[in-house]
């Protein structure tokens, strides 16, 4: 009956459902199967973390998306979801198939009853629903590359990373360089930030159009699973002192989505800045 109730809770709507949900004890390390299909991965009796690394790492899961999965599935990621110490809560990756990687979601979804020794995972194949919606949007399969792109880099960004909850329009730090943190101070909203920023460190011409693509309203606006990414690109003024005014360097910021509400409209999205002057082509 207990399992029977936990499955209720799971938020499933037409095709887009859950193909396998475990219920993880997060003392133990091991977990119990809810619901598998039968062709997939089956866990065995072992510590059920050690078991997803392997998965991955042996792979079934995409390279570039392995080391995402391994940190996400660690039992002490785990455990900070379980505690509510964590903001993203789900993960998209490609795992194998038989006609190649496949976009897969798997989400956390902690004890309702507000206990930290379970969890559940559930996972669901997005490849249909995230590829349709992109054709019926008009958008090029580009966007999804760009997009795993983004995500995949995440670990190795060197400028900032930030936690942005677009309900309460604010901001958590997870990486910056220094002299933008003593400028932008530990506690902003996002909104004050992103003028803050742009009237310190973005190119005039760009700065603009960086507030309008980058606000809280358009993410809101534009965030969904088919489009699960805004770019811009702008150019960075020079910190050096007694630095010319034509003196910058190309930055290519992105909010990806993280989190959505049940209503499917986002409620938090990872921002992240990348120096791309390296590679960039091209006149302004």
């Amino acid at each position: 009956m207990e399992e029977k109730r936990r499955l209720e809770f799971m938020p499933e709507t037409g095709d887009f459902i859950y193909r396998k949900i475990l219920l993880v004890d997060l003392e133990r390390d091991r977990c119990q199967v809810l619901k598998s299909d039968l062709n997939g991965w089956q866990p065995g009796d072992g510590p059920v973390t050690g078991q997803l690394a392997r998965f991955a790492l042996e792979g079934a899961v995409h390279r570039e998306d392995a080391e995402r999965f391994v940190t996400f599935t660690r039992l002490d990621q785990l455990r900070r979801a379980a505690a509510g110490e964590k903001d993203d809560l789900s993960l998209m990756y490609r795992r194998k198939a038989p006609e190649g990687y496949r976009w897969n979601l798997m989400e956390v979804i902690p004890d309702r009853r507000g206990g930290t020794r379970f969890l559940t995972l559930c996972i669901k194949d997005v490849d249909d629903l995230v590829k349709e919606s992109a054709e019926r949007e008009g958008l090029a399969s580009r966007s999804l590359e760009d997009r795993a792109y983004i995500i995949s880099s995440l670990s190795s960004l060197f400028f900032s990373t930030y936690y942005v909850d677009l309900e309460k329009d604010t901001f958590r730090a997870v990486t910056q360089l220094s002299r933008v943190g003593s400028v932008l101070g530990d506690e902003v909203n996002f909104t004050a930030a992103l003028g803050i920023y742009a009237s310190h460190f973005i190119h005039p011409e760009d700065r603009e159009a960086y507030k309008k693509i980058m606000c809280v309203g358009n993410l809101r606006d534009c965030l969904r699973w088919w489009q699960p990414s805004v770019a811009f690109e702008y150019r960075k003024l020079s910190e050096e002192p007694g630095a010319a005014p034509d003196s910058f360097t190309w930055v290519r910021a992105s909010a990806v989505l993280a989190r959505t509400g049940e209503d499917d409209l986002p409620k938090t999205a990872v921002y992240v800045a990348q120096d791309i002057t390296s590679g960039r082509r091209g006149p302004a």
